[in-house]
């Protein structure tokens, strides 16, 4: 049998491996044609004229890029490949490489604790559990009907009204990306909804709408949310943007030579504007976190969708980081966030509860006297510590093999 099981497991690679070559490589080559803005696109780094590739370099970086991983590089200009050598470019995990090492590890236990990270609720029952600072779940939906996750018994509107003059923050339990969030004040013993539209190079708009019971279950009629009282932050995080919790991405692996907790580059994300979330997908800065001090490095990093055009010397320059936050005006260099050594200790204390997942991104607020641990990811994307604190290959390759 075990003779068997490899013989399958060598034949399953040989079938992906021509499957690799001759349908997915071409595949990205016609893709790469069709789409110059994975060549074309404005650089991140325009204070480097002299550095900057020629389109047509850049065009057959792309090319390199597509035999040697199988994937066009989506991360290419974020970590500013189009300015750097070929010598520079090692230094950076391809955004597939990591995708596939990291699903393998963190699913490597048939039976873990992924459902815990997956699950908003579920995480909300653990951290109370075990002690974790969380934030303060009062209500959850579940089929169209409210529970008190308090008395985990159903109830209706009213218990909410009873709360008085306050403010929930509205969240699908299995939602990403700052998506489906909305705000619930009680107000006057009224309900009412707040959200915040974000749309490319236009204002955010914001949306109040008075609400009763049905018209709440509307709102969450999409899935399951988890409602929870505001957190009130730091008052030193709340300088940055006070219109939204901005968080840590804290990132810890579990070293597979060692089996110790480690901390990998982490960033702490920031809204902007008068945005809620300080999700980077809307329009927040992610900027990057000296593991040792807890200072944030010299730029904070927009997404590509969320730059913008200054005009400098009769020429147009696309503006996709800054060195101070565009509405508080606070440099970003001389910034300290505070209880940071508290949250990298108990970050990796919790994560040394669940030993079958090997790696996880937290969110993690700072709260008035401590952190406050908002939610865990073992699906965590590479692209946010990369782009901020430049290549993690040291990393993954000490960490994940």
């Amino acid at each position: 049998m075990p003779k068997i099981k490899k013989i399958a497991k060598c034949a399953a690679k040989v079938v992906h491996g021509l499957y690799m070559w001759l349908w997915v490589r071409p595949e990205q080559l016609v893709e790469l044609l069709f789409h110059p803005e994975f060549y074309t696109s404005p650089t991140y780094y325009p204070e480097y004229p002299e550095r900057l590739r020629s389109h047509w370099s850049q065009y057959w970086n792309q090319v390199g890029e597509i035999l040697r991983y199988g994937r066009i590089n989506t991360l290419y200009f974020l970590c500013g490949y189009d300015v750097k050598t070929r010598q520079e470019q090692k230094e950076y995990v391809h955004y597939n490489t990591f995708m596939r090492r990291r699903v393998e590890l963190n699913s490597a236990v048939e039976d873990n604790c992924a459902c815990i990270l997956r699950d908003k609720f579920y995480f909300s029952i653990f951290t109370e559990g075990i002690g974790l600072k969380e934030p303060n779940t009062l209500f959850y939906t579940l089929d169209g009907n409210l529970y008190d996750f308090r008395t985990k018994e159903r109830t209706t509107i009213d218990a909410i009204l009873s709360l008085g003059d306050s403010k929930l923050f509205c969240k699908p339990l299995d939602g990403q990306c700052g998506k489906g969030i909305f705000l619930l004040e009680v107000r006057n013993g009224k309900l009412v909804v707040i959200e915040k539209k974000v749309d490319k190079n236009k204002p955010i708009e914001t949306i109040e709408k008075e609400v009763d019971a049905s018209g709440l279950r509307e709102y969450c009629a999409v899935g399951r949310y988890l409602f929870q009282a505001f957190i009130t932050q730091h008052p030193a995080m709340s300088q940055l943007h006070p219109q939204s919790i901005n968080t840590i991405r804290l990132l810890t692996v579990r070293g597979l030579k060692d089996g110790q907790i480690h901390v990998m580059p982490s960033i702490l994300r920031i809204g902007t504007g008068e945005s809620i979330v300080d999700n980077t997908s809307q329009g927040g800065l992610a900027v990057g976190i000296n593991i040792e001090t807890g200072y944030l490095k010299r730029y904070g990093f927009y997404k590509p969708d969320f730059g913008y055009d200054i005009e400098e010397n009769g020429a147009t320059i696309s503006i996709f980081k800054e060195e101070k936050h565009p509405d508080s005006q606070i440099r970003f260099a001389e910034f300290q966030i505070p209880y940071f050594r508290e949250a990298v200790e108990q970050a990796k204390y919790y994560h040394s509860l669940m030993p079958s997942i090997h790696s996880i991104g937290w969110d993690i607020a700072i709260g008035e006297n401590g952190p406050i641990f908002v939610e865990g990811n073992d699906n965590w994307e590479i692209t946010g510590p990369q782009t901020c604190n430049g290549g993690l290959r040291r990393q993954f390759e000490e960490y994940f093999f």
